[in-house]
């Protein structure tokens, strides 16, 4: 007899695959077991390969069921899915399983994430507008400011002088809720960069004018969604002491200080021309990302499709291994930071979900364009796995599926958004305005 295979609909992105295996072939994987642990188990009073069926029953009844239900289900299962005519886009979840017993069926069901119907949008009638990239004087002169301040050492404040906006304060502070304390939130010699808004800006704010030695009761009430979940929607009362005052001490903005900046730099305006090329490039890589933002919305516009959950939650594992691994740079971790991560969950979750759904309409018009990756790229990826698999010590077919895998679907993403970019309209934006203004007179 063979195993009995059944497909039902969960949703229109994900089925239960359900297999029915006949009694005959548990009890042949039962024996099987069975007869692999009697010639290695060693029991009291036994010699080795002469212990009786019903001891090693006894003796191993749980790790039995669990090997025969593994061995049954590996065995299985790719014929099951094949005879299904399932195609998946993640590897199947074990959904239930029935108890492993000698004589009985052995009955499991997986669940299979399908990919959605999409309605790939006609791209071609798409008009994205590129904005007017300009570099004016005030924004070079923000770069140079920025640059003398990154620049500029940290000195005490000798005068007696209150808090200034700009100034270094070094607190410590209690926080309370309700009147109790929160010692969590608590901190000693903590160094504030007024009006930076690292902290908090309303705190920030209630800084300004202290004066040495003060003491100072700030509020800061934080919203619903608030990441720290110690905070959120509450009002926390801050007791704070002013230790000290720092200030940055910028230095001269002349030729001498241009000339840190590079090779051929000699005077204050080389080093202002310097800044407005790569202002320059800075925006027009801005404009790039900013035409891929529209692209993206106007894909999205009519995605009304439901995407597998498990897609949702490996995206959000993704976003927020980045901001960890960030934030780790940095000398903390998430707990540290007073982040949530639950709650961080959910504050992204309908920005994964979005990419998600872009990723899986970029992949469907992909395929329908018959988009290709680059001979050159892909070489590119074939000499690195070639130059890097014995020094990383490891089996190159398998370091070259692991490459591949992680690199081959952000490749044919990149590839399908130029091809894209080809086959829409754009326009700029004095003439994208005055369109708008012609059709509104």
């Amino acid at each position: 007899m063979e195993m009995k295979v059944t497909v039902e609909d969960v949703s229109p992105v994900q089925k239960r695959l359900k297999v029915e295996i006949p009694a005959q072939k548990v009890d042949e994987h039962i024996n099987r077991v069975v007869n692999s642990l009697k010639k290695s188990v060693s029991i009291p009073g036994f010699r080795k390969g002469k212990v009786p069926r019903s001891i090693i029953e006894r003796e191993y009844g749980p790790q039995i069921k669990s090997e025969v239900m593994q061995s049954l289900i590996e065995e299985t299962i790719g014929d099951a899915i094949k005879q299904s005519q399932v195609t998946m886009i993640l590897e199947p979840q074990l959904d239930n399983a029935s108890e492993v017993e000698a004589g009985k069926d052995f009955v499991y069901s997986v669940l299979m994430d399908i990919e959605p119907e999409i309605e790939v949008p006609d791209f071609r009638k798409f008009e994205l507008v590129r904005p007017k990239v300009e570099v004016t004087d005030e924004e070079v002169e923000e770069q140079l400011e920025a640059l003398r301040n990154q620049f500029g050492t940290v000195e005490p404040v000798e005068e007696q002088r209150p808090l200034q906006e700009g100034d270094i304060a070094i607190i410590d502070y209690k926080a309370f809720i309700d009147g109790e304390e929160v010692e969590e939130l608590a901190n000693e010699n903590y160094f504030v960069e007024v009006g930076k808004g690292n902290f908090n800006e309303t705190f920030e704010k209630g800084l300004i004018g202290m004066e040495k030695g003060e003491e100072r009761e700030i509020e800061v009430t934080y919203p619903e969604d608030a990441i720290n979940s110690l905070v959120a929607g509450k009002t926390v009362t801050y007791k704070v002491t002013l230790n000290n005052i720092q200030k940055r001490n910028k230095p001269e903005l002349d030729d001498e200080f241009a000339q840190r900046f590079g090779i051929g730099l000699k005077t204050v305006e080389d080093l202002k021309n310097k800044l407005r090329e790569q202002i320059q490039k800075d925006k027009e890589e801005a404009v790039e990302r900013l035409l891929r933002e529209q692209l993206f919305e106007k894909l999205l516009e009519g995605a009304d499709f439901e995407v597998p959950e498990r897609l949702v939650e490996k995206k959000l594992d993704q976003m927020i291994d980045n901001i960890a691994g960030h934030m780790q740079e940095r000398g903390v971790n998430l707990e540290q930071a007073g982040i949530d991560e639950e709650r961080l969950r959910e504050k992204m979750r309908e920005d994964a979900i979005k990419q998600v759904k872009t990723e899986l309409i970029l992949d469907k018009i992909a395929e329908q364009e018959k988009v290709e990756i680059p001979s050159d790229e892909l070489k590119k990826y074939s000499d690195y796995v070639e130059e890097h698999y014995k020094e990383m010590n490891v089996d190159k077919a398998q370091f070259q599926a692991a490459v591949f895998e992680s690199v081959l679907p952000k490749l044919r993403a990149k590839q399908t958004i130029d091809y894209l970019l080809e086959n829409v309209t754009i326009k700029e934006e004095d003439e994208a305005a005055q369109e708008e203004s012609e059709s509104g007179s």
